[in-house]
């Protein structure tokens, strides 16, 4: 196959998956090209590719609003295979909405269907994930994304179900379109940190901020995918309303795949709170694994 992959990120969890992604597909003969979302890419025709791959992070129960004004530009011939690859830090049932714009644009075109993947990715908001979590989560990355290329070459789609109830409740939380401008007008560089190293300024996907009278400003068109301030080497930039879920620092993901799991497991039958959501996650991706690969990696 002939594939072409389509992804916004914002920290870098979605262009992660996508290099991983990109792997797999080579690795299983197939051809890949890419196209990362930012402020001024060009079109990208998806004529002569077998399929396309929409790859995004979700965005309080939302694709981004960079990745929305580009796909909805696509044009996909009638029948030809499209399937999404998303990530979040958390599955919680809402999240499965989050493509609905998508699939019904596609329908429109009469694209056809090839499968829905959600991968976990650590936070880059509310709160930082634990070494050996991370780990976990990479490692059941990596069995689902075999599983998606595997559904891909047998034209087995996997289905994410949602239902009007949670169509309805992510559209009425959607607040990327007034919220990230709004909250832009309380961005700001401690001076007492920054060193004007510009890394926040060259690296914006929206082009939104500058380095001007030697300070640091940000412009009103931010997205909240808080590469900004994830990415700070001094942790000086504030984010407003949402300083207090700040997380700052790299969780150097190529590493953590690298050191393997964890010597005991991050999520067990035990795991409360917040972490009850990936006990059915975890599992349903080692049992969607085992039935493909019964005889494991091979």
């Amino acid at each position: 196959m002939k594939v072409l992959l389509v992804y916004y990120t914002g920290t870098y969890n979605t262009r992660f998956l996508t290099d991983r992604l990109e792997a797999a597909l080579r690795a299983r003969g197939h051809e890949a090209e890419r196209v990362e979302i930012r402020r001024g890419t060009p079109m990208r025709s998806a004529e002569g590719f077998d399929a396309v791959g929409f790859g995004y992070p979700i965005y309080g129960f939302n694709a981004p609003l960079p990745f929305w004004r580009y796909v909805k530009g696509m044009r996909l011939a009638p029948g030809q295979k499209f399937f999404i690859y998303k990530n979040s830090g958390e599955t919680f049932a809402m999240n499965n909405a989050s493509s609905r714009k998508l699939l019904r644009r596609m329908r429109g075109q009469k694209a056809a269907f090839a499968g829905e993947y959600h991968f976990v990715m650590p936070y880059n908001i509310h709160f930082p994930f634990e070494r050996d979590f991370v780990r976990e989560l990479l490692q059941k990355d990596e069995k689902l994304l075999r599983v998606l290329v595997c559904d891909l070459e047998r034209g087995t789609p996997a289905h994410i179900r949602s239902n009007p109830v949670y169509n309805f409740a992510a559209a009425a939380v959607s607040v990327q379109k007034f919220g990230g401008p709004i909250n832009s007008f309380l961005y700001r560089a401690d001076e007492d940190k920054c060193t004007l190293c510009g890394k926040c300024a060259k690296n914006c996907p929206e082009g939104n901020i500058r380095i001007e009278g030697g300070r640091v400003r940000f412009g009103h068109r931010c997205d909240m995918c808080m590469r900004c301030s994830f990415y700070c080497p001094q942790d000086a930039i504030r984010i407003g309303f949402l300083q207090g879920w700040k997380v700052n620092g790299d969780y150097r993901l190529r590493d953590a795949l690298a050191e393997g799991p964890p010597a005991q497991p991050y999520i067990t039958s035990e795991s409360r709170g917040f972490y009850k959501c990936f006990i059915r996650h975890f599992a349903d991706i080692d049992a969607r694994y085992a039935e493909r690969f019964p005889d494991g990696e091979n």
